[in-house]
């Protein structure tokens, strides 16, 4: 059994993914063993082909069909030989420092812990890769300023080493793989977005933490998608909807449910 299996789900962004499996190529087994899993929703054959040649000591599945993230994430930890699963997405680049530094703390922390660490964006920035879970109170701009000046928003937890949000990125994430499976894998009732706040929520639910390493980071590579802007926006926009409501629907009830969806449906509309 190897230490670690690193995951990641291609969707026709080949340069990306040539880009983050060569930051994988650096890194060695000194410290600890992995693999690396490459799950293809792109059905191109002769694409992968060329890239197994290319990455001798990865594994490349072709998936059946873009089913979306949550399934390829399940595809590649059903075909995993890890104790502990790092979900990666293929636009990242990452150090075996990184790597070392999310490993041992996933050995220390709790059961069904979920750990993370911060991202960089291409042109040197932050990008703040975590949150909390959505309320009425967090819809808007609006509504979050009324909620933060009346102290109805919890503030997010953090000191030198941790942030302890909601819910952090799917770019990044890792758990063990006894946890991953105990709180029920990645829904895939959700094809893109909203599936790693969903994750989250889960495994908090049964008692794990969320946190984010402060003192290493992962960077995004800075080779744009090969999906032009407009169809980027249009799959963005219409998954987004779509998300949303599954989660409400899923994780809220009530008035709550009510007020959240009508807005959802409302901004849609007029949007």
């Amino acid at each position: 059994m190897k230490d670690l299996s690193i995951i990641t789900v291609n969707f026709q962004n080949w340069d990306k993914l040539s880009q983050c499996l060569d930051s994988l190529t650096s890194i060695t087994e000194a410290y600890f063993t992995f693999e690396v899993i490459v799950v293809d929703n792109t059905m191109n054959a002769e694409k992968l082909r060329e890239f197994r040649q290319r990455f001798p000591h990865f594994n490349f599945i072709l998936n059946s069909g873009n089913y979306g993230i949550a399934n390829g994430n399940n595809l590649g930890a059903a075909n995993s030989n890890g104790k502990y699963l790092l979900f990666l997405g293929p636009d990242m680049l990452i150090s075996e420092r990184a790597l070392l530094a999310m490993l041992d703390q996933a050995k220390v922390s709790r059961a069904n812990s979920v750990i993370s660490c911060r991202q960089i964006k291409a042109n040197g920035k932050e990008d703040k890769s975590y949150g909390i879970f959505p309320s009425p109170l967090t819809l808007t701009g609006w509504s979050r300023g009324i909620g933060k000046y009346f102290n109805l928003i919890a503030k997010i937890a953090q000191n030198e080493r941790f942030v302890y949000p909601d819910w952090v990125s799917g770019s990044v994430i890792m758990m063990s793989k006894t946890s991953f499976n105990r709180i029920g894998k990645w829904n895939e009732r959700f094809w893109a977005y909203f599936e790693d706040v969903d994750l989250c929520r889960r495994a908090t639910e049964l008692g794990g933490a969320v946190l984010q390493l402060k003192n290493v980071a992962v960077s995004h590579s800075d080779i744009k998608s090969s999906l032009s802007d407009l169809e980027i926006c249009a799959i963005t926009k219409t998954e987004v909807i779509i998300s949303q409501h599954e989660y409400i629907s899923m994780h809220d009830n009530g008035v709550k449910e009510v007020l959240m969806q009508a807005f959802f449906f409302l901004r849609a509309s007029f949007s």
